[in-house]
């Protein structure tokens, strides 16, 4: 019995270990597409152009390709952009800044350029 308990969660533990490593790769592949995509985005372009290029209209299904409405206060200028995941080891990812009036793009981060 203690055999097949010992069996059982080495299985459990190998395959925790491998969707771990699965994940990482698919979210480093997703985050590079993205810092790739992004270069051709251009400011004045409609957020719907910028989104479609960028790709992922299945945003709410996968958590590594999650896309992020946010906003902050800066000396009270709101500021809206999407943010997509940045590749491993970068200090900024994606960003595609808008105007939410017009919804054009006023701006846009690709990685830490």
């Amino acid at each position: 019995m203690k055999r097949y308990l010992t069996l059982l969660l080495a299985a459990i533990g190998a395959f925790t270990i491998l969707k771990f490593f699965y994940d990482t790769y698919r979210l480093q592949k997703d985050a590079t597409g993205y810092l790739a995509s992004c270069e051709k985005v251009k400011v004045g372009m409609t957020l719907e152009e910028a989104k479609k290029i960028m790709g992922d209209y299945n945003y709410y299904e996968r958590a590594n390709r999650s896309e992020i409405w946010t906003f902050y206060n800066n000396e009270k200028t709101k500021q809206y952009f999407l943010t997509y995941p940045a590749p491993f080891a970068a200090s900024e990812g994606t960003w595609i800044h808008f105007d939410p009036e017009t919804q054009l793009v006023i701006g846009v981060t690709c990685g830490e350029k």
